[in-house]
């Protein structure tokens, strides 16, 4: 935590760039940070609506929540995966802790993440989803889903930074992720049989924790958060001992 505090402003201002830079590749600049989920929300909904026939505003905010909540953890956990290998020019010029790039990756997809999800919720409410007090277990949720990013992309970037092969098996792993996690379903469409695996999946039961507080005005189940807590404190102090250990040791196992 001293460390974290005393390099607080290298991240912020790593995090500020990061968006900047994101925002001058494209002519829209930041309206794609809320464009790009609305657009794969209306790609998804386009198929989904041709093949359940379900149609509305119902399946198209259940959508839109699942997508914001997927492009949060896979754009954090897949650009953090390269962080330390695309950084290491600076590795050898300064000896900074590894673990800054990953933060500054999982902060920079934070930020957009910010910039749309308020906008959906507004939305909600707009078209007749009235706030309710289940909106005080957001924070809880968010909260969660962050620390179970943070420790996933701690991991993660040592791995590919040891093994440059397991990114292309983690592509493969999201893409499978992607279909399973109920992003474009709920888990009333789920056999009973499955349920179990299905909520298994710590994604899962944050989409249908934002879809109860935002879209139904309930409080989201907490047995299943309770299921996800011991799982989410385990990656995220795996995490930190992942970087601790390989911290100081990282440039000599790549170069060798």
């Amino acid at each position: 935590m001293k460390n974290l505090i005393r390099y607080k402003d290298i991240i912020f201002y790593r995090i500020l760039a990061g968006l900047k830079s994101e925002a001058r590749k494209n002519y829209l600049g930041y309206y794609w940070f809320i464009l790009e989920p609305l657009l794969s929300t209306g790609v998804l909904y386009f198929a989904m609506s041709h093949l359940t026939g379900q149609r509305g505003a119902g399946p198209i905010f259940d959508i839109l929540v699942g997508m914001l909540a997927w492009q949060w953890f896979e754009g954090s956990v897949m650009q953090s995966a390269g962080s330390i290998t695309q950084k290491y020019h600076v590795h050898i010029q300064v000896p900074l802790p590894k673990y800054l790039f990953p933060l500054v990756d999982v902060g920079t997809t934070t930020i957009r993440f910010a910039c749309a999800f308020p906008l959906v919720v507004g939305a909600a409410f707009i078209i007749g989803k009235s706030p309710s007090l289940a909106l005080v277990w957001l924070p809880l949720v968010l909260a969660l889903q962050l620390a179970f990013i943070i420790g996933l992309s701690l991991v993660v970037s040592i791995g590919v930074t040891l093994m440059p092969d397991l990114r292309v098996l983690l592509q493969s792993i999201f893409r499978l992720l992607f279909f399973v996690s109920g992003i474009f379903f709920t888990a009333e469409r789920v056999p009973p049989h499955l349920l179990p695996w299905y909520h298994a999946n710590p994604l899962t039961v944050f989409i249908e924790s934002y879809r109860a507080i935002i879209l139904k005005g309930t409080a989201p189940d907490f047995s299943l958060l309770a299921s996800v807590l011991p799982i989410t404190v385990i990656i995220f102090i795996g995490g930190c001992l992942v970087q601790r250990h390989f911290d100081q040791r990282l440039l000599k196992l790549t170069n060798a």
